[in-house]
């Protein structure tokens, strides 16, 4: 049977419940344990509020509706039906939105890679009802990022943050941006990458021979460009500990691929996290997939990963707040503080604190567009912005911040 962490037991029967409910499949001695749950008495409305933060609504009715539907008040199970109706329905009409991009960057000599949102639902856990999602995730080549957004502009997509054209090419070369967001007024809203990450890319850029050597996966009737396996554990892993694991969903996609890979490329993955320097951050998201989803992998890597430097102490914290009712976000300094806890080499700790300072954001290109010739103001103007934004006069005007 599998074990429970006192972290996850002390938060109450309704984490219970939804630790054992993120995963595709359930194995006998989880379903036992989440029927027996089920049959406790849980506060229905705190759980479902708490599958609703996690983005795991869709598994938690999947799975109580084939274990425990008895046990389930009628009321409760109604509106669990209702969201997921909601979110099958949505979820279809984004995919069919993500086939029609991807068949238009194709026809104009784009390629593309879509991961995340539809495409991750389907290739891990073959059913775009069982993930939540709210953007379509799209990489494609540093060079084509200008045509791809024309071609996304024709169908309607509009860049939410509308840039000075001298300012923009000076944002798609910020070491520290790696995607434009676009959307359809009132509707969905796509995020255009050139780098999976600003700091740790995984992909080989604008490397044809990297592009041409990409997997394809299923996706419906068609077959779509797919990071492998060992690829993708590494972009979620990066993912999840850049926004604290904040959603459960985003380890229970991690544990998908354990699940359902018994042969990664462990030497490849730990080469690449080591030349990149983002172990901690692998490290960080294996060592929760194991234990608060059981995640298999093999023991000497589950040893590894527990013990590398600085792991236990993030993800103690980590599980502590996980599955607090309206925990306090984080402060500016407790925010760095974290952040710089994830990097593990001195170099990228100072890049991050000079970024963080100096580098001009969204913001200040759209505040202050200024010509070539005085760009460097900006990082003045930032300083002074900071300044007074934590000085104690909230910013109203600045563009929200949205995990991707």
């Amino acid at each position: 049977m599998a074990r429970r962490l006192p972290e996850a037991t002390s938060h109450g029967v309704e984490a219970q419940i939804l630790l054992g409910c993120a995963r595709a499949h359930l194995e006998p001695g989880t379903r036992e344990r989440i029927a027996r749950l089920v049959g406790g008495a849980p506060d229905w409305s705190a759980l479902i509020e708490l599958a609703d933060s996690h983005a795991l609504l869709p598994l938690l009715y999947r799975h109580l509706n084939e274990v425990a539907p008895a046990s389930v008040p009628q009321r409760a199970m109604i509106e669990l039906w209702g969201r997921h109706e909601v979110t099958a329905r949505r979820n279809r009409s984004m995919a069919g939105e993500l086939v029609e991009i991807v068949d238009a960057l194709d026809a104009n000599g784009v390629v593309s890679l879509p991961y995340k949102g539809p495409a991750l639902a389907v290739q891990l856990y073959a059913d775009l009802a069982l993930r939540e999602f709210c953007d379509l995730d799209i990489l494609v080549r540093a060079r084509d990022v200008a045509s791809a957004k024309e071609i996304l502009r024709g169908l309607g997509y509009l860049p939410e943050y509308p840039l000075e054209p001298v300012v923009e090419a000076a944002f798609l070369h910020a070491p520290s941006q790696y995607h434009l967001v676009l959307a359809r007024p009132g509707g969905t809203m796509v995020e255009l990458h050139w780098k999976t990450d600003a700091d740790f890319p995984i992909e080989r850029g604008d490397d044809d021979g990297w592009w041409a050597g990409l997997e394809r996966a299923r996706f419906g009737d068609r077959m779509l460009r797919a990071f492998g396996a060992s690829e993708l554990l590494l972009v979620l892993c990066l993912h999840g500990s850049k926004h604290g694991w904040g959603r459960l969903a985003w380890l229970a996609d991690v544990g998908e691929i354990l699940r359902g890979n018994g042969n990664l490329e462990w030497d490849w993955i730990f080469a690449r996290a080591q030349s990149l320097g983002c172990m901690r951050r692998l490290a960080l998201g294996l060592h929760l997939a194991h234990e608060l989803l059981d995640a298999p992998m093999p023991a000497t890597i589950e040893r590894g990963m527990a013990d590398y430097p600085g792991v236990a102490q993030l993800a103690a914290r980590i599980q502590r707040s996980m599955f607090m009712r309206n925990p306090a976000p984080l402060n500016a300094l407790q925010g760095l503080h974290f952040n710089l806890s994830l990097y593990e080499r001195a170099s990228h700790r100072v890049a991050h604190v000079v970024n963080t300072i100096s580098e001009p954001s969204l913001v200040e290109w759209m505040r202050w567009p200024l010509p070539r010739a005085l760009f460097f103001l900006y990082p003045p103007l930032r300083l002074m912005r900071l300044a007074v934004k934590y000085g104690g006069a909230r910013d109203q005007r600045e563009a929200p911040a949205k995990p991707a």
